[in-house]
């Protein structure tokens, strides 16, 4: 019989608790050797609008270099959630990406008033 080998989950912020009046770059992660990404969005506030969006990048370097980041896209649309004017969350679940390093971004909107949180977990089985 074989016996699949689990990684433990990683999870971390990517952003906490960051103000929705301004735009918003999240920490960059590296999940080269992971299969399953998933992303837990929350936002609170009397007002949240804008954008929240997944960015991937081949080039990045956490020492050396920025890299160039490029919006995530299903069947050819970028993988967005747009806050509707109240509170809520949103859960993304990505399997098998090709790129290793991800990042939330958000687009504010005008007057926009709440505040931002992004957690990321992974696993590989």
């Amino acid at each position: 019989m074989s016996r699949k080998l689990v990684v433990p989950p990683f999870k971390d912020p990517l952003i906490t608790a960051a103000s929705m009046a301004s735009s918003i770059s999240g920490t960059p992660v590296n999940i080269q050797f992971t299969d399953n990404v998933g992303i837990q969005l929350s936002w609170t506030g009397a007002d949240p609008l804008g954008t929240i969006g997944v960015q991937v990048s081949l080039d990045h370097n956490a020492n050396t270099e920025a890299g160039t980041w490029t919006p995530l896209e299903i069947n050819g649309a970028a993988l967005t959630v747009a806050p509707g004017g109240t509170a809520g969350n949103a859960y993304l679940d990505l399997n098998q990406l090709s790129a290793p390093w991800i990042q939330v971004i958000y687009t504010t909107a005008s007057s926009s008033v709440g505040n931002l949180t992004a957690v990321i977990g992974a696993k590989e089985v």
